[in-house]
């Protein structure tokens, strides 16, 4: 079902078209009537597939025409595509059926409708974001975040907790593991908010552990400390970065740690409370 485009004019108004006021009110009415909400709708995984679903309505406006998005949804396999490649992903009319399609072209504002559409193209309208990994298959897990919605974002929660203590002696910062890297994407507006906490001790009176947040491997102004008041004390660590996207698409988050002195350990366990954890926040 499609509804026709807005209009803002009406050129043969009943009973006198040459009544101004008549055809500016006339116009209102229609555009009122017509005026259908854009983007009521989320991308999803569900199973195996992408799924473009309803959500607090049912329209979507492409190429200038609001149709209404199918009750199960619009759905798309990752099938003949390439891992490690982030796509967008449009919804397009394929004569009266609505389709999704991933593509790595980009999005841009079509000037006359104020809708993301693929850029040059303003048949197909953005709906969300994904990246593809090894199979090919989609992926929406709690360390690995790719699936976004253009539409109708939610906060998303990443995760993953340090299963056995791990340490360093490196007066400089290094990556603790790839293993506690949260993978993620995100749109340009968007804002990270992750955090690292548990408990962490060094082997030497008076040794500092240092815990930072990364963004792709760099450093922020993002750090928590603990000083060691004795051989092997133990201690929390809290550390939280809240940085704008450096830019749209893939981003991991990991933390970082140093030492200035002694051995440095941070806990990792099978206890909740105790053990280390890394977590945090996307939207989409």
């Amino acid at each position: 079902m499609a509804l026709p485009p807005l209009k803002t004019a009406i050129s043969d108004t009943y009973p006198n078209p040459s009544n101004a006021t008549a055809r500016a009110g006339f116009a209102s009415l229609y555009d009122y009537v017509v005026s259908i909400p854009h983007g009521q709708c989320r991308l999803v995984k569900s199973g195996g597939n992408l799924v473009l679903q309803r959500y607090n309505g049912q329209w979507l406006r492409i190429n200038d025409v609001a149709y209404s998005i199918p009750s199960a949804g619009v759905s798309l396999a990752a099938t003949s595509l390439t891992p490690g490649t982030l796509y967008y992903i449009y919804a397009w009319m394929n004569g009266a059926t609505m389709t999704l399609e991933a593509s790595v072209t980009g999005h841009s504002t079509d000037s006359t409708t104020g809708v993301e559409i693929k850029t040059g193209d303003v048949t197909r309208s953005l709906v969300g974001m994904a990246r593809v990994i090894t199979g090919p298959a989609w992926s929406d897990l709690v360390n690995q975040r790719f699936v976004v919605s253009w539409f109708n974002r939610r906060p998303i929660q990443c995760r993953v907790a340090l299963g056995g203590s791990g340490g360093t002696t490196s007066a400089s910062a290094v990556e603790f593991s790839t293993a506690l890297r949260l993978e993620v994407l995100t749109w340009a507006d968007a804002v990270l908010d992750f955090s690292f906490d548990g408990y962490t001790s060094n082997n030497t009176a008076g040794g500092t552990n240092f815990t930072y947040l990364t963004i792709d491997g760099t450093l922020y102004d993002s750090y928590s400390a603990f000083q060691s008041t004795s051989a092997s004390a133990t201690g929390p660590v809290a550390s939280r970065l809240v940085e704008p996207a450096p830019s749209e698409g893939y981003h991991y988050v990991s933390p970082f740690i140093s030492v200035n002195a002694g051995t440095g350990t941070w806990i990792g366990s099978a206890s909740v409370g105790v053990r280390c954890s890394h977590k945090g926040y996307i939207q989409g």
